[in-house]
């Protein structure tokens, strides 16, 4: 790497040296926030696809209730990744 943002050798060592650990952080919260977006899309698909679960407008607003509580996770999860390398930046 070179020294173009003004940081000394060891500034430098040490930011690499905690990368990994931010980089796993960073990554975990990303699969973190995937993982609430597919639990949504999964429950809709289980209701469509299969005749036992009626979609009357109870139930729809039941499921999209649960989609915007999955998203509002993934939202957090993704906000704690935005942390974590602003945190790393400084």
């Amino acid at each position: 790497m070179d020294n173009t943002l003004g940081q000394t050798g060891e500034e430098l060592m040490s930011a690499d040296e905690d990368a990994p650990e931010l980089d796993w952080a960073v990554v975990k919260s990303l699969m973190d926030a995937q993982a609430n977006t597919n639990t949504s899309l999964e429950r809709y698909l289980l209701y469509v696809t299969h005749d036992e679960f009626d979609l009357d407008d109870q139930h729809m607003e039941r499921c999209l209730s649960q989609a915007i509580t999955h998203h509002e996770r993934a939202l957090e999860d993704l906000r704690v990744a935005r942390e974590l390398v602003v945190e790393g930046a400084d």
